[in-house]
């Protein structure tokens, strides 16, 4: 796979999309703890963000299926690389109201990133090979955490000689490099025809209405395909709670060095890459309610000691679980979308994330604010009631008359030109 132009520049670029990210959420997460003195404001920030991706996702996935996939991944790194740079001046200069100035980018950037990830749901599903796409996923969210652990460690050198705002434009500089990559990756010919985006765009509200309520008579009473759809939430709710009581937790137990914050973090990130040479044990039905438990035993370790080894044990062993998980759902949506349904798949998996994420997190972020435990112990409480979804899924087999539809031709992986 690493022969392959295509599969190259698509982890690299993901691989720099992690280093962003990896300096956006803490640098981010650390810069409206200052602001605000509490865990409740970043997460306030990832529940707006849910609800912009709420508004936003219906209409998502038939623009980007009627789209060129390459040219939205494009527009939404140029989109991105001018939002942050904007967050990073409010931070330096501080104006009245930059908390809500601060979340208004946010609520930007949610638009940005669900609409890139759709695009590259959609341009792998058409040029990897259906053999290849559980490798290639699970290299994917590897480039994305050797990514965010490069960012950390980025942040961390950057903060000893500037300020979190400042670092945030790191984030900035990584974005247009993405979008430089993705324009020279080849051009896109094994997708279906794509229309003009001016005829797309006037016909938004019906092509989005169609498109949905096609694809809802397709899978119409496939309760194993809603179960997998509903459960692609938990390891993004995981993350997030992760990344919002981090902070708190060194405040309480690590004396506020800002460095654990980067450690305890990247424990994380070494998890799941941890899990990525095992792809082939781990991609099984059956483990799915495993990866949800380990994750929830995780959290009740972390609320349980204050003991570091105890911490970056928990943190370790629920990254091995995170990815393996995301990975196997991940690869099922894209094997069971049809050929036109790639992106609006990609959509609903994202709308299930932030649909759980805007209900969710203000009741992570309200117990956090009593008690650390009592945030710990929430998110393990949301992990169960997953791993109980996850069990009923994989013991139900699917509803007979929606077999996995036709896969496209073969794409560039399987035929290097």
């Amino acid at each position: 796979m690493w022969r392959h132009r295509t599969a190259r520049t698509l982890l690299l670029s993901i691989a720099l999309l992690g280093i962003g990210m990896g300096v956006y959420l803490l640098a981010l997460g650390q810069l409206l703890y200052q602001l605000t003195g509490s865990p409740q404001g970043f997460a306030l920030v990832l529940t707006l963000q849910g609800v912009a991706a709420v508004c936003v996702l219906p209409f998502t996935g038939p623009l980007v299926d009627a789209l060129d996939s390459r040219r939205v991944h494009i527009v939404c790194s140029l989109g991105r690389a001018v939002t942050v740079a904007a967050l990073a001046v409010a931070g330096l200069t501080r104006p009245p109201g930059a908390v809500i100035w601060i979340a208004a980018g946010a609520l930007l950037l949610a638009v940005f990133d669900n609409v890139q990830r759709a695009a590259l749901f959609k341009y792998t599903a058409w040029h990897i090979e259906p053999s290849d796409r559980a490798r290639l996923n699970g290299l994917i969210n590897v480039a994305v955490q050797i990514g965010a652990l490069s960012g950390m460690a980025l942040l961390g050198l950057m903060l000893v000689w500037t300020s979190v705002a400042t670092a945030l434009l790191a984030d900035t500089a990584v974005a247009l490099a993405v979008a430089a990559l993705v324009l020279g990756l080849p051009a896109q010919r094994t997708e279906e025809p794509h229309h003009p985006a001016a005829s797309v765009l006037r016909t938004a509200l019906p092509l989005t209405l169609r498109d949905w309520r096609e694809m809802s008579h397709r899978y119409r009473g496939d309760l194993a395909m809603l179960g997998i759809i509903v459960l692609c939430a938990a390891d993004f709710v995981f993350q997030s709670s992760v990344s919002t009581l981090i902070v708190p937790l060194v405040a309480e137990h690590y004396d506020g060095q800002g460095q654990y914050v980067s450690l305890l973090e990247a424990v994380f990130a070494l998890g799941m890459i941890a899990s990525s040479p095992f792809t082939r044990h781990t991609q099984r039905r059956a483990l799915l309610p495993l990866w949800c438990a380990l994750q929830a035993a995780a959290a009740v370790a972390l609320a349980a000691t204050p003991h570091p080894a105890a911490h970056f044990t928990a943190l370790f062993v629920a990254g091995f679980a995170n990815l393996s998980s995301l990975t196997w759902l991940i690869t099922t949506l894209q094997t069971r979308a049809g050929p036109r349904e790639k992106a609006k798949m990609a959509s609903l998996r994202m709308l299930s994330i932030r649909l759980a994420t805007t209900a969710l997190m203000p009741l992570i972020g309200h117990f956090a604010a009593l008690s650390l435990t009592g945030g710990f112990l929430t998110t393990a409480a949301v992990m169960l009631l997953f791993t109980t979804l996850a069990t009923l899924t994989v013991t139900r087999p699917p509803t007979p008359g929606t077999p996995p539809p036709a896969e496209p031709r073969a794409g560039l992986l399987a035929r290097p030109k």
